[in-house]
């Protein structure tokens, strides 16, 4: 009952002050641009580092009445709604839950609201970019649907062409053709690259040295992961976690130059 009397006090006193929530379709628009990729619109709904009281605003909603745990709070409500329109949309499930752990904990770390916000907009722009590179289904063929998420489910693996038609129970060549007639990429390209992006996540999110992460992810050698990756984004290893490990949290253990 007691919680019932505040409801009713603080909606006529929102009402009196003509206060309210986010629209609802609004809101809506703003996790379908996620869930379907829509980069280029999102940019204009995120909000400035600098803004550090854009969520203490009526229009977000108080959680709390510390500033800073208010924005922790949204954080968290933010990631477990985008995490699970993902899945629904597509995203693998460990993917997308795992992301989503390692974005929670990383922000509980974090001293300041500048700084969450920060991470809450790579948070959001990192599930958006992941919804973009989805495959297509209707433009794919179950065998390259099926062989795309084994590839993603078992990047830590040296894969091989062989192995991922095996699993499929597919004659190795039939899934190479396949493969490459849909996408425009050869499997083993296809699975480099997921190596190398995900590779990417752990340089910007962890503190595992080049030579543990080209070891994890199956490269012959760190000098070899260090020419993929460069390849891939035109730029070394160290360079590319300099550029944006650092933008979000202090790096504290990390000991390669």
């Amino acid at each position: 009952m007691t919680y019932h009397r505040e409801l009713q006090h603080r909606l006529f006193q929102q009402q009196e002050d003509n206060v309210t929530h986010m629209k609802y379709e609004q809101e809506c628009s703003y996790y379908e641009d996620i869930v379907h990729g829509r980069l280029d619109r999102l940019h204009l709904q995120l909000i400035e580092p600098e803004n550090i009281y854009a969520y203490n605003t009526d229009e977000y909603g108080q959680l709390s009445k510390d500033s800073l745990r208010n924005l922790r709070y949204h954080f968290v409500v933010s990631v477990a709604i985008i995490t699970r329109l993902c899945v629904e949309n597509g995203l693998d499930q460990e993917l997308a839950y795992t992301l989503s752990d390692l974005y929670i904990n990383k922000m509980d770390e974090l001293p300041t609201a500048e700084q969450i916000i920060r991470l809450q907009n790579e948070m959001i722009i990192d599930f958006t970019q992941k919804m973009a590179n989805l495959p297509k289904q209707q433009g794919y063929s179950m065998h390259v649907i099926k062989g795309m998420e084994y590839i993603c489910r078992h990047l830590h693996q040296r894969l091989t062409v062989s192995e991922v038609a095996e699993a499929l129970s597919v004659n190795r060549s039939y899934f190479s053709a396949l493969f490459a007639k849909e996408t425009g990429l050869s499997v083993s390209h296809f699975i480099r690259q997921e190596k190398l992006h995900a590779a990417a996540n752990m340089l910007r999110f962890s503190d595992y040295s080049y030579t543990d992460i080209a070891e994890y992810f199956g490269f012959s050698s760190q000098s070899h992961f260090i020419q993929c990756f460069q390849k891939e984004f035109s730029c070394t290893p160290a360079v590319y976690r300099k550029r944006y490990f650092q933008k979000t949290f202090t790096h504290t253990n990390a000991t390669e130059k």
